[in-house]
């Protein structure tokens, strides 16, 4: 799909509340930080630095509240207290992740508007992955002011080269949705955290109000996560077994994977790799990393669609031939899994794909079907619907226990309540699932 179905060509997104769940990290850094100066937190305290850079919000508190403070220790003390939470344990907001890549695959140039400084954001950007996704990253740090007067914005649309007319804000706070405006924006107001009284304000200020991203289907139409199919350079089965070939799929080879994907039939999208198993392939885009490198080229066409914004992977071949470039590939189907993104690997005769804190069910196939924990431990793992079932079991990764089941019906439910795992099945024929 293409971006001149949106109603803008950029999105620029908050993070505190709107992409980031961490609004509940800063209620307790506010609690602790006045508590420890023998007060409670004014009542109206986040309403009131709602909007403003670090330093704003550090001039009006010593200003307001603590007189012998300066400014520039009060900022100090508040980014150490949230140094960890940022880099360890902040999730995103439900919903955001997916919105944020689906608007990249459909060619929406993105960018953060935030008044976080990059020592907080970057840190958490990077451990979610979704860093590689914007296209610029902007502050009220480098503009030194708020977001009420729209500098932060024009700074985002500048580094997008996006006029500010064809660029929408998401944005939780008033003074976000009101420089958003200021600079000529599509503005919309995202009310996923408790009530405020400001938000019958900011409903009169926004294009738009929405409670969740999938609300935004009521202003432009979604895609239907297409896959991003990546091509191994070794396929031990059949690759027309494997890949049922889709209009929308961008197809990754992996090195010599170009010579499998034309030989099924299919002509890449793009080739990457360092080409020392292979020839570079003519007629088609080709990436050329260095034969010394920290990833295979499997990964590299991992994150190469990862950068695009794809969260449905599906590798043809990558098993079989050398028992450490199996592994190498099982892992980094774990890599895409950990970044939010499903992964599965199919050569005609194995399937397999990695299941985190989530529930799938299995189309039968003959032959067999495996479970291993990946992690160290996976807690609460039920299987139903096999010849041995399992019900709220522990798998480690040090003991078979999954291995060699047999389907007894037309499917089988895996469930992992805790912990990464391999499911995996072999038989005749085995294809990937659509």
């Amino acid at each position: 799909m293409s971006a001149v179905t949106l109603p803008f060509r950029a999105a620029i997104f908050d993070l505190d509340g709107t992409l980031l769940d961490s609004l509940g990290v800063w209620r307790e850094i506010d609690r602790r930080f006045f508590a420890a100066h023998g007060m409670a937190v004014p009542e109206r305290f986040g309403l009131e630095v709602a909007g403003m850079s670090y330093h704003e919000t550090a001039e009006y508190t010593v200003r307001n509240y603590l007189k012998e403070l300066s400014p520039e220790a009060l900022v100090e003390e508040w980014i150490w207290s949230a140094r960890d939470e940022y880099a360890q344990r902040v999730r995103p907001v439900k919903g955001a992740v997916a919105y944020v890549r689906m608007l990249k695959r459909m060619g929406v140039k993105l960018a953060v508007a935030t008044a976080l400084p990059e020592t907080l954001y970057m840190p958490c950007l990077q451990r979610l992955g979704i860093d590689v996704l914007f296209d610029a990253l902007c502050s009220t740090e480098q503009t030194g002011s708020g977001k009420a007067d729209s500098a932060v914005y024009r700074m985002a649309a500048d580094r997008l080269r996006v006029p500010c007319g064809q660029c929408a804000v998401f944005e939780d706070v008033l003074p976000g949705l009101q420089g958003a405006k200021r600079a000529g924006m599509r503005a919309y107001q995202v009310r996923q955290t408790a009530a405020s009284p400001d938000w019958p304000a900011m409903a009169a200020v926004a294009d738009g109000v929405i409670d969740s991203f999938d609300d935004m289907r009521r202003c432009h139409p979604f895609d239907a996560r297409p896959r991003c199919v990546v091509f191994a350079a070794w396929c031990e089965g059949d690759p027309a077994r494997a890949y049922d070939a889709a209009a929308d799929d961008l197809v990754l080879c992996a090195d010599g994977g170009w010579e499998i994907a034309l030989r099924a039939g299919i002509e890449p999208d793009l080739v990457i790799g360092d080409f020392d198993s292979s020839e570079k392939p003519e007629g088609v885009e080709v990436q050329v990393h260095p034969v010394m490198k920290d990833d295979t080229d499997t990964m590299l066409c991992l994150r190469e669609g990862l950068r695009r914004g794809y969260d449905r992977f599906l590798i043809v071949g990558g098993m079989g031939g050398r028992l450490d470039h199996t592994l190498a590939n099982l892992q980094s189907m774990a890599f895409a899994k950990r970044y939010g993104a499903d992964a599965e690997m199919c050569d005609g005769h194995t399937w397999c794909t990695v299941l985190e804190n989530e529930e799938r069910t299995i189309p039968c196939a003959p032959g067999h079907m495996s479970v291993f924990a990946l992690s160290d431990v996976c807690e609460g793992v039920s299987i139903r619907g096999a010849k041995y079932e399992l019900e709220n079991g522990r798998l480690t990764n040090c003991f078979p226990l999954g291995v060699s089941n047999t389907f007894e019906g037309r499917e089988v439910t895996v469930r992992v309540r805790k912990g990464m795992a391999l499911v995996m099945t072999t038989g005749e024929e085995v294809r990937s699932e659509e």
